[in-house]
């Protein structure tokens, strides 16, 4: 149904705006005059600006939902209405997508929705988990608790999230730096170089005749060569979008050496941090597997909680089904048993995430330390390389002539 802008005001002359969604126009006017408010103006809302041109210039980071949440958390737990707290986050939120996001959630609750519902809607800013977590809070009737313990976990996942980052940046931008280095040496530099070496009546060093040839198939079959890379990209992530491919790429990843560790320790951190709030929050053993299994980016690791949602599904133990399993480690599975018989499973799946957090921290650090010196020793191979490629016919040439 279509979404309709309103401003309206109360019978007291308190103007109130925000969003509504009604089958036509008709509809909008008759639910707001239902609720006793004066509509001033009512409009439809562009949905191509909302959808396409807001996601990509005013795209919602997770850096604000971080500190959105922090901020709604402490308001709640002050005791300020929902609502009220959501319009003052709205008042002073700079992002214009996100201001009419927050505008339309407060509008909703005064409507009568209730705050998970309203979070659906928005499933790029909000993810599964957020209005889950929410749902549980409101049920409870911890919706303050849960907020002050999802904003702490969430700025966790955004440290650890900016560590990894921060680790791989070094490297990106070196390799960056090398192939612009490469790409310039190829089209500019070496071309110019090749009239002088062909009139010249030396001998080539062998590292020379062998950046000529490269560079020589280059100049005459880039096209061809980028042609080729487009094509495989377009056609491995067509594979990829797949769902077989999709698992095989996954799988791959897995199994990558030097950076597996990584990604098996980051997947890992997540789970057990995601598993834990939700359990702790009072979510069923069978709701939070099928929502970590949801929001893992790994189909690899969604098979395995798939399988353990069926099994617990008939009575088994998740500790039992992960076991069972060569994809999470056995650490895993008995911490899982040991919460299950002495009922703390969120505490010890919370001791979990910071136990993976650190040895992803440790692996990282030992990952950039040994990219550092293997990165300069391909540096130093480079510049070797082209001084005898280039310098050294430039020497024999002006010897030559003396």
């Amino acid at each position: 149904m279509p979404i309709f802008t309103y401003l309206t005001k109360d019978i007291t002359g308190i103007a109130h705006k925000g969003e509504i969604e009604a089958r036509d126009e008709f509809q909008a006017a008759r639910i707001l005059r239902g609720k006793k408010l004066i509509i001033i103006s009512l409009t439809t809302r562009n949905e191509f600006q909302e959808k396409y041109l807001d996601q990509l210039f005013n795209k919602v980071s997770f850096a604000e939902v971080v500190v959105t949440t922090r901020q709604l958390a402490t308001m709640v737990s002050s005791g300020l209405i929902l609502s009220e707290a959501l319009d003052i986050l709205a008042d002073q939120e700079p992002n214009p997508r996100f201001k009419k996001i927050l505008s339309s959630i407060s509008a909703d609750i005064k409507g009568g929705m209730d705050f998970a519902t309203a979070l659906e809607k928005f499933p790029d800013v909000f993810p599964n988990i957020y209005a889950k977590l929410v749902r549980a809070g409101q049920i409870s009737g911890k919706l303050d608790t849960i907020l002050l313990e999802l904003a702490t976990n969430l700025e966790k996942e955004r440290i650890f999230k900016s560590r990894i980052g921060g680790a791989m940046i070094y490297p990106i931008v070196v390799v960056c730096m090398m192939i612009g280095v490469a790409l310039v040496m190829v089209f500019f530099v070496v071309p110019k170089l090749t009239g002088l070496y062909s009139e010249s009546s030396i001998e080539l060093p062998l590292p020379t005749k062998i950046m000529l040839s490269v560079t020589g198939v280059l100049l005459s079959y880039w096209w061809l060569f980028l042609i080729i890379i487009i094509g495989v990209t377009v056609a491995s992530k067509r594979y990829i979008s797949t769902p077989e491919g999709r698992f095989v790429f996954d799988k791959l990843m897995l199994k990558m050496p030097v950076v597996n560790k990584i990604i098996n320790l980051v997947i890992l951190t997540n789970f057990t941090r995601t598993f834990a709030l939700l359990v702790g929050s009072g979510v069923s053993i069978l709701e939070s597997i099928k929502i970590v299994a949801d929001v893992t980016g790994n189909l690899v690791y969604k098979a395995v909680l798939d399988s353990a949602y069926k099994g617990v599904e008939r009575g088994l133990t998740l500790s039992a089904q992960l076991l069972n399993t060569n994809v999470f480690p056995k650490l895993v599975g008995q911490m899982i048993k040991t919460g299950e018989e002495t009922g703390k499973l969120d505490e010890v799946l919370f001791k979990l995430a910071d136990y993976f957090e650190s040895e992803a921290d440790e692996s990282l650090k030992n990952i950039t330390t040994i990219i550092e010196p293997v990165i300069l020793l391909i540096l130093g191979l480079g510049v070797a390389f082209l001084v005898v490629s280039i310098i050294l016919p430039i020497y024999q040439l002006t010897t030559n002539i003396k």
